[in-house]
């Protein structure tokens, strides 16, 4: 790096030394050189300090308050469903699950769902229901109608899978018939049954 000023100033020696015979000169005329005023500039004083700058402040989140919800609006479908769990509620203690049915005017899933959800349990029905005389009753003349056709199939030469298939019935009904109208329905020989 010094090499290279030093280079520079040998090579701008002789510019230097023209301009001093020349102010030489000037002042051996008798001329004089004026210093003019500062221009107002003061340079900053330069301070120098061990001080560690001061930590940054730590962040903190402001809390922001939260805005109110609006009321709800009212809902027609929510207040005529309460409206029907308060009379299901009235009703459990006196009525069967079915005359709920009858004066409420819903539908079986729609009370069935209210009476789980609430816990309402209904008068037990005396007679009747699911195993009541008279659904057993229909259940035996169904029987009675698939035993027939059962019996022609048989006559046809058709697998008991075919027939179930037909009648869309599950296999387990279908043993159920046949031992309750006492029909002789062949299983299938090994090796002759084929997917259907």
């Amino acid at each position: 790096m010094i090499s290279i000023l030093q280079n520079e100033v040998e090579r701008l020696r002789p510019f230097h030394d023209e301009l001093a015979e020349q102010i030489a000169e000037f002042l051996a005329r008798g001329g004089q050189i004026e210093v003019g005023p500062a221009s107002g500039y003061i340079p900053k004083e330069i301070t120098y300090s061990n001080q560690m700058p001061p930590a940054p402040k730590p962040f903190v989140r402001r809390r922001v308050e939260a805005v109110p919800l609006p009321p709800a609006p009212v809902n027609g479908r929510t207040e005529k469903r309460m409206r029907n769990v308060e009379r299901a509620i009235a009703l459990a203690p006196t009525h069967t699950q079915s005359e709920a049915l009858a004066i409420l005017g819903i539908s079986r899933r729609t009370l069935c769902s209210m009476a789980q959800e609430h816990g309402i349990k209904f008068k037990k029905p005396t007679r009747g229901g699911a195993h009541g005389a008279e659904q057993l009753e229909q259940l035996e003349a169904r029987d009675a109608k698939y035993a027939e056709r059962i019996r022609a199939f048989l006559e046809l030469g058709i697998t008991r899978r075919q027939c179930c298939g037909r009648l869309a019935i599950s296999n387990k009904a279908f043993e159920r018939i046949i031992a309750a109208h006492g029909i002789d329905y062949p299983k299938a020989r090994q090796g002759t049954s084929c997917a259907a």
